[in-house]
């Protein structure tokens, strides 16, 4: 018989957090990511729509006004801000971007389109991509943004061995003119222009001459905002940039984020006037400020990440091996229970890499919070009786909270069930490349446009994060299948195809939700675009301070 979840997971909750209290609570479940799809029919283009406002008595006329530093809070302490290959945290990423740029930006539907570039063009026969760039712009070092330091920065990201645009899957990076730059693949990969639209354009000259170290702390880019100072752990600092390409912009003189680690500090100085924002906030510092702030939801959730539960059915002695125990795990989560009481409804439940309604989305995953279902599959893999197992999981508050709450659904369908609370580098340690555990791992998933990139990451043999799930040929097959798709539409049918042998046939894993994500600021501010195309991109050009 179905239990009611909510009141029950709301004691785990108020008990757990009385003994946590003492703990860090920033949300687990945001993460960096990756970028959007472009249509690649045959040969596609991609141009620049008009972005600019104008010059200021366009502003004036729109109501926007000039003036004033925007104080940004946020939690996560960056490393680094000014060498694109480094850049790696959403923190590093958000603050990056107040002074860095990048070839494109994402619509709110998602979808990548030229920025710094005037147009690409995808051509999946010759396996050639090529780019426009606009004209005029500068550097903050007075240096020019042409071919050649596109084609630099491009070059630089390509011989750094990342997962994808590397020496493995691009042939060459060239120059055709002073404003062209061409792409040629290896093998075709509709999603490679997800990477290169999106790695951040710095100045070569300053790195040449001062250092990758060096500019790693003091980004020199194309952006709205120059760097100013970096007080580690304290802040970072940007002025007007007088000179910005787009005319008429910024509106503000200048941006500074605070690093504040603990939340409850963070929670006082935006409530005492030292802040105008307090970017990507736990789903309780949300709740709680609701009332008197602008509470801003990603509810698209592209670029975001969330919980899920990675059983250990690559190891032949557990009973998560057998395909029946990890499909009655898919049955027994309540994901809308633990949204509405640890993710306090600031998440979306989902039982793959894809939120419902996407073009990943697969209906075809049928699995439901049903523990008379799981027992019944529990039953037809031989374990009747249930069994013990682990959850391991960061000693996070909010992680600690959820699956002590999974821990009791388990025991529902007669899994028993400790949970293993380890730290942040161990999590890591156990999670990687070489790492192993037992029972079930809770950790992260990424939902983005490009699922296939993080199944193969996650839940193939040819990926680098948590080497103890099954490893399935037929699924790897179909992966590196996935890879070559000529068109959007035919990349979207073989991730619904994905969706389904993953979750489905064979549940490799059991994502829980999505976290909306939560940036809480004064109704004042306006236009920063936080929250409104991808996780970790914000419109600094465009704000503007309406006091």
């Amino acid at each position: 018989m179905k239990k009611s979840w909510p009141a029950l997971l709301l004691s785990i909750v108020l008990v757990m957090g009385a003994v946590l209290s003492g703990c860090s609570s920033d949300s687990p479940n945001r993460s960096g990511s990756r970028s959007a799809d472009n249509d690649a029919e045959g040969g596609s283009q991609h141009n620049a729509e008009n972005s600019q406002d104008g010059d200021g008595s366009n502003a004036a006329a729109a109501g926007k006004k000039y003036g004033g530093v925007l104080r940004i809070i946020t939690t996560q302490d960056v490393q680094n801000i000014g060498d694109p290959v480094a850049i790696r945290s959403i923190s590093d990423n958000m603050i990056s971007g107040t002074a860095l740029e990048t070839l494109g930006r994402y619509d709110e539907n998602g979808d990548l389109r030229p920025f710094l570039a005037e147009s690409w063009d995808l051509d999946p026969d010759a396996k050639t991509i090529t780019i426009k760039l606009r004209r005029g712009i500068q550097f903050h070092d007075g240096t020019d943004f042409d071919a050649e330091a596109v084609r630099w920065n491009l070059e630089t990201f390509r011989l750094a061995k990342k997962p994808q645009f590397n020496e493995t899957d691009t042939k060459s990076v060239e120059t055709l003119d002073d404003y062209t730059v061409r792409i040629t693949l290896n093998t075709w990969d509709i999603a490679i222009m997800e990477t290169i639209g999106t790695i951040f354009m710095a100045s070569p000259t300053a790195i040449r001459e001062k250092g990758a170290e060096w500019v790693n702390e003091h980004p020199v880019g194309t952006g709205p905002f120059v760097f100013e100072s970096w007080d580690k752990s304290v802040s970072v600092k940007y002025r007007k940039n007088e000179n910005y390409w787009q005319e008429g912009k910024p509106y503000l003189d200048g941006v500074e984020w605070k690093i504040i680690s603990d939340s409850s500090t963070a929670d006082a100085a935006l409530q005492a006037k030292e802040a105008d924002m307090y970017y990507s906030t736990s789903a309780r510092t949300a709740k709680l400020l609701e009332r008197d702030y602008e509470v801003v939801k990603f509810e698209a959730a592209l670029g975001s990440a969330g919980p899920a539960l990675y059983p250990d059915g690559g190891n032949p002695d557990s009973p998560w091996a057998n395909v029946k125990v990890r499909q009655a795990l898919q049955y027994a989560v309540d994901r809308q229970a633990l949204v509405d009481t640890i993710a306090l409804g600031y998440g979306i439940p989902t039982n793959q890499y894809a939120i419902p309604g996407s073009r990943f989305y697969s209906d075809n995953v049928k699995s439901t919070y049903d523990p008379d279902k799981a027992k019944r599959l529990l039953a037809e893999a031989g374990y009747a009786e249930g069994f013990h197992t682990v959850i391991n999981t960061p000693n996070n508050p909010d992680n600690v909270q959820m699956y002590t709450a999974v821990q009791a659904m388990l025991a529902q369908i007669g899994i028993q069930s400790e949970i293993n609370v380890v730290d942040g580098a161990k999590n890591q340690e156990m999670t990687g490349p070489n790492g192993s555990w037992e029972g079930l791992m809770g950790y992260v998933m990424r939902i983005d446009n490009d699922p296939p990139f993080n199944m193969i990451r996650n839940l193939s043999s040819m990926g680098t994060n948590t080497r103890k799930v099954a490893f399935v040929e037929e699924f790897d097959q179909k992966l590196l299948e996935s890879r070559s798709a000529p068109t959007l539409d035919a990349k979207a049918e073989a991730t619904r195809q994905l969706q389904e042998m993953a979750f489905e046939q064979y549940a490799l894993a059991v994502p829980l939700y999505v976290s909306y994500s939560t940036t809480v600021k004064e109704k004042y501010v306006k236009d920063d675009g936080i929250h409104k195309t991808w996780m970790i991109f914000w419109t600094p050009e465009n704000a503007w301070l309406d006091k």
